[in-house]
């Protein structure tokens, strides 16, 4: 069973390529039709909005991709971009297979395949030049997932904007976060981290927290039916307009991290019963204050 997962997600890795390449090719020749990228720093091109949109592998150092943009596209390379997202889809539903065999745990997918046939306890030479191959380590698995979107015809302006800075933050025990420091890298870093949890007592909650980027948003206007029709969208990414002329735009720049004094609703509450200094940075963890907190 593990095997055929393994080979399934080979050939659907190799059919979401063919579907990138064919995906990329379509937008390359729709050449006489404009494109926008507000922000992108190198020269503004249809090749550079493709690398960005079919980016699949963790940038090379140095590699700068346009985050945002529009690009206007023929009927044509619209149906590309949904084959493209229908291998997506195909992909994504195979690395959950594979996932469930491992007890759904989150780890890189060439660790994850390891694992997986280590449980199978075999691994044919055929398979070891395959994985090869598909150089799965350098694998960006959330922009493998990443859709290709589409903006609804008449299109009549974008205006970018970002959402705050926000935190996650989640209740773990202390015997979770004794597992999680168990399999940390560094060995220095795993027994100071152990270490500091073997000093707090039994049963005690810790709460995660991690700080998010500010969240890219955009409101659109199109025409639907003589009518016109707005809508607020949480996007990343640059995305393909049905249209042959670019609506009207405006960007803003990423505003960064703001004060973090500045009231910030619900979330700050939360962060109010946390002591702000991290008790284990390599996890990200924090203690409750005035006591343990798990509600």
């Amino acid at each position: 069973m593990f095997m055929e997962l393994i080979e399934k997600l080979l050939h659907s890795f190799e059919a979401l390529e063919a579907a990138s390449i064919q995906f990329g090719e379509a937008v390359l020749s729709d050449k006489d039709l404009p494109l926008l990228l507000p922000e992108y720093n190198g020269k503004t091109s249809r090749a550079a909005a493709v690398a960005s949109m079919n980016q699949m592998w963790h940038p090379e150092p140095g590699e700068v991709l346009a985050r945002s943009g529009v690009v206007c596209c023929s009927p044509a390379t619209i149906q590309e971009a949904m084959k493209l997202n229908s291998k997506k889809e195909a992909f994504q539903a195979t690395i959950k297979s594979i996932r469930e065999c491992t007890n759904g745990k989150k780890t890189r997918i060439d660790k994850l395949i390891d694992r997986v046939l280590q449980q199978e306890g075999i691994r044919t030479k055929e398979l070891e030049i395959a994985l090869n191959r598909a150089n799965l380590n350098r694998l960006d698995i959330l922009r493998c997932y990443a859709k290709i979107r589409v903006m609804p015809k008449n299109l009549q302006s974008i205006s970018w904007t970002w959402a705050r800075t926000h935190s996650v933050i989640d209740p773990i025990s202390r015997e979770d976060a004794i597992k999680e420091a168990h399999a940390l890298q560094n060995p220095e870093t795993r027994d100071i981290v152990l270490s500091l949890l073997a000093r707090l007592p039994p049963g005690e909650m810790l709460a995660y927290k991690k700080e998010l980027p500010n969240q890219l948003r955009a409101n659109l206007v199109w025409k639907e039916d003589g009518c016109i029709k707005r809508k607020a969208v949480t996007i990343s990414g640059v995305v393909l307009s049905q249209d042959e002329i670019l609506p009207k735009h405006v960007w803003r720049d990423d505003p960064g991290e703001l004060d973090s004094d500045a009231p910030l609703g619900r979330l700050k509450r939360l962060d109010a019963r946390i002591d702000p200094e991290p008790y284990i940075k390599a996890l990200h963890l924090h203690l409750y204050t005035g006591g343990s907190h798990a509600k």
